[in-house]
């Protein structure tokens, strides 16, 4: 690990938090309200069915209001085409839509994995600049003020408003801008092998793995670094003092 290092970049989902509860389980809890019943099993299918076939979840510049219709009808379409690739129904779509949409603002459907915010907070206080990048509509602002981890981070860059999505390098740099620093500077820590440690190695950042459940053993480039959890970047950057402080405060 280069000492030349001033900034450390993030993933959201699967590397700072995670969903608290499968997606089926709570679109499914949501529908009841409204007097439909889903299959979980069914929805869950589907959600991984429909998503990646989405067009990607970034606009062009325009104002706030704006970015927030275009991102609620991104998902409205999303959601509906999710049902109806499960061959599910629901009678009151909107009102069913509008209570999922607002859950996943908040920590009723997030929750941190469970040294992110230590590990946050060691690496600021060790003079690191911190930023998240993530593939997420403006809602992730809500959600790290509900998670506390808002806190930590001196950018927060999402592609709904970069105007691009991961692995295009136009998020990353606006990242490095916001942070002012060097891609030769700046680390970036996530999941994804094509979109996190592939597309940051691109622009010039260094970069790190973290795989929690295994899905890359084995099959990672040999110069990719993997991690299992977030207080391996924290031995990884010299400071296992810092970690040892990280696990007892997260337990």
């Amino acid at each position: 690990m280069t000492d030349k290092i001033r900034a450390i970049t993030f993933d959201a989902r699967g590397t700072l938090l995670r969903v608290r509860f499968p997606v089926g389980e709570t679109y499914a809890a949501v529908a009841r309200r409204y007097g439909a019943e889903l299959s979980t099993e069914a929805i869950e299918d589907a959600f991984f069915e429909v998503f990646p076939g989405m067009p990607p979840l970034a606009f062009p510049p325009m104002s706030e209001e704006a970015l927030y219709e275009r991102e609620y009808d991104w998902w409205r379409t999303m959601v509906e085409r999710v049902v109806e690739a499960a061959e599910q129904e629901v009678d009151d779509f909107d009102k069913f839509f509008n209570e999922l949409y607002a859950i996943y603002r908040g920590a009723e459907a997030w929750k941190p994995y469970r040294e992110a915010a230590s590990v946050l907070c060691l690496l600021r206080s060790a003079g690191y600049k911190l930023a998240l990048v993530s593939n997420f509509d403006s809602r992730i602002e809500q959600v790290l003020v509900a998670l506390n981890l808002s806190i930590w981070f001196d950018a927060i860059v999402f592609s709904s408003r970069a105007g691009v999505p991961k692995p295009h390098p136009g998020i990353y740099e606006r990242a490095l801008a916001e942070l002012d620093v060097e891609p030769g500077e700046a680390l970036h820590v996530g999941d994804n092998l094509r979109k996190d440690w592939e597309a940051a190695r691109r622009v010039g950042m260094d970069a790190m793995l973290i795989d929690r459940n295994g899905r890359y053993e084995g099959s990672t480039p040999e110069e990719c670094r993997v991690i299992t959890d977030l207080e391996g970047l924290l031995d990884s950057l010299g400071v296992s003092g810092f970690a040892m402080m990280a696990r007892a405060y997260a337990s």
